[in-house]
């Protein structure tokens, strides 16, 4: 089972790799003006990995600068056998800078990970403006407390250095044309639910000042799932127990996709 570690991304344009195939599932935002966001991602070994193959589960600002021709992205998630793909990956470049107090660093392996129908292993980013230094700024937010990890640095981002035109909460998958398709999540289906498919809860939007965070009803985001006969993504209101969770839900597949 590979194991699934911390990653943090810069692009400023994005095409996928020649001979690779591409499905995502998730929720976005629809077009605004967004000052920073949050998700809780819960963490899973992936099974069945291709190694010319890469999952990942992200939290994404995006701004199209202006005609969308070239948009520019800040994503944190975690991630699978990370196959080569466009834009500084951790610290490969030097956009991103490491806080030098932060426990936590770009790369990292997580540990302990979920297991189907039993525990449930989670980790909170948020990214945010820094209210000193007006940066972009990456926090993990699962110890009562923000603890920064690090910042991107001023004059590399166009449009996104003052603000985003969109929120993703996505999971992406990409593997070889004419493969079987990786596993996504858990590697199940969302409508298996609590304990058994992967989720995004906690999600938040956050203002000008970096604070003020607004829980988004998934109800009230675009669903985003180009492949759904095997990629699937549900709000977890759907479920028996779960009705109150209007700011989480489910989603995943397994292998085997046909393009």
């Amino acid at each position: 089972m590979a194991l699934k570690s911390v990653f943090v991304l810069l692009f400023l344009s994005y095409t996928i790799a020649a001979g690779l195939v591409a499905h995502r599932a998730g929720y976005v935002t629809y077009d605004g003006e967004y000052y920073g966001a949050q998700a809780r991602i819960s963490a899973w070994g992936v099974p069945d990995m291709d190694p010319n193959s890469n999952y990942e589960v992200s939290l994404s600002l995006v701004n199209f600068n202006g005609n969308g021709s070239r948009i520019s992205v800040l994503r944190v998630g975690l991630h699978d056998n990370a196959a080569k793909k466009t834009g500084c990956y951790n610290t490969d470049c030097p956009g991103f800078v490491v806080a030098n107090s932060s426990a936590f660093y770009p790369g990292q392996a997580i540990s302990p990970l979920s297991q189907y129908g039993e525990t449930d292993e989670f980790i909170t980013f948020s990214i945010r403006k820094d209210t000193a230094t007006q940066l972009w700024t990456l926090y993990r937010e699962d110890y009562g407390t923000s603890i920064k990890f690090g910042w991107w640095k001023k004059g590399i981002l166009a449009g996104l250095e003052d603000k985003a035109d969109s929120v993703q909460w996505m999971s992406f998958v990409q593997y070889p044309n004419n493969a079987a398709g990786s596993p996504m999540g858990s590697g199940h289906f969302s409508s298996e639910g609590k304990h058994k498919a992967a989720y995004m809860s906690d999600l938040k939007l956050f203002d000008q000042t970096g604070n003020g965070a607004e829980s988004p009803n998934i109800y009230n985001l675009a669903k985003d799932v180009d492949k759904p006969d095997c990629y699937t993504a549900l709000p977890a209101s759907v479920f028996d127990g779960e009705y109150d969770e209007r700011h989480k839900f489910y989603y995943g597949g397994p292998a085997g996709c046909k393009n």
